[in-house]
C-alpha cells in the first residue's frame, strides 16, 4: 500500500477561481473617492468637453477653449468638494457653477440647456465609475460616497442655473433683454480672470495643514 504520507509527488495549485478574494474590510471612505476623481481629471475634463461641444457644433475655437478652461477648473474642485477640504471648497464651486451658468447665458443658451451641459459631469463619473471603479473594484462603493458625489454636482447644476437666470435678469434690466458674449475682447478676458482668481481660491483652500 502506498504511503500518502510520504508521497513525494508536488500538490497541484488551488485555482485561483477558487480562492477568495482579496477585498478591503471597509467600503471606499471619502479621501478614496478624491483620490480617485484627482486621478482621472484630464481624462473627465476631455469627455467632458467631448461631450459638450458635441452637442454644440456652432462653437468657435476661442469658446471651445474657454469652455474647456471651466472645465477643467469645476473638475479641478469636484474632489475637494467630496472630500476633507469640502467646507473650505464649497463656495468657490458654488461661484464656479454660478459663473458657468452665466456665460452660458450669455453665449444663448436656454435654462434646460445649461442644466444639461452641467448633467455631462455627471453621466461621464458614471461611465468612468462602471469601467474603473475606485479601488480597482477591491472595496465597495458606499451609498454614502455616491450621495455625497449627487449632492456636490446637484449643488452645480442649481448654482449654474441661478447665474444664468441672474444674467438674464441684468440683461433685461441693461435693456436688451438677451445677454451678450463676444468671443473675444474684454468680456472674455473677464471670465478667465475670475477662473485664474478661482484657481488660486482652491490653491489656498486646499494649502490648510
Amino acid at each position: 500500500m502506498r504511503n500518502y504520507a510520504a508521497d513525494p509527488r508536488p500538490t497541484r495549485p488551488v485555482p485561483t477561481y477558487l480562492t477568495a478574494p482579496t477585498t478591503r474590510t471597509h467600503p471606499v471612505d471619502p479621501a478614496d473617492m478624491a483620490d480617485w476623481l484627482r486621478a482621472r481629471h484630464d481624462a473627465l475634463v476631455r469627455r467632458w468637453h467631448l461631450e459638450l461641444c458635441g452637442r454644440s457644433t456652432d462653437l468657435e475655437s476661442e469658446m471651445k477653449d474657454l469652455l474647456e478652461e471651466f472645465l477643467d477648473v469645476l473638475a479641478s474642485l469636484l474632489p475637494p468638494m467630496i472630500g476633507r477640504f469640502r467646507e473650505q471648497v464649497e463656495p468657490l464651486w458654488i461661484a464656479a457653477a454660478e459663473l458657468f451658468g452665466a456665460t452660458a447665458a450669455r453665449r444663448g443658451l436656454a435654462a434646460g440647456e445649461v442644466i444639461e451641459e452641467f448633467q455631462l459631469l455627471r453621466h461621464a463619473i458614471i461611465r468612468f465609475l462602471y469601467a474603473d471603479p475606485p479601488l480597482g473594484g477591491d472595496a465597495m462603493l458606499s451609498l454614502r460616497e455616491v450621495l455625497r458625489l449627487n449632492r456636490a454636482i446637484d449643488r452645480g447644476v442649481a448654482h449654474a442655473s441661478v447665474g444664468h437666470t441672474d444674467a438674464l435678469f441684468f440683461a433685461l434690466l441693461e435693456g436688451s433683454g438677451v445677454p451678450h458674449f463676444p468671443h473675444d475682447g474684454p468680456l472674455v478676458a473677464e471670465v478667465r480672470d475670475q477662473l485664474a482668481q478661482l484657481r488660486d481660491g482652491l490653491a489656498s483652500a486646499t494649502a490648510i495643514a
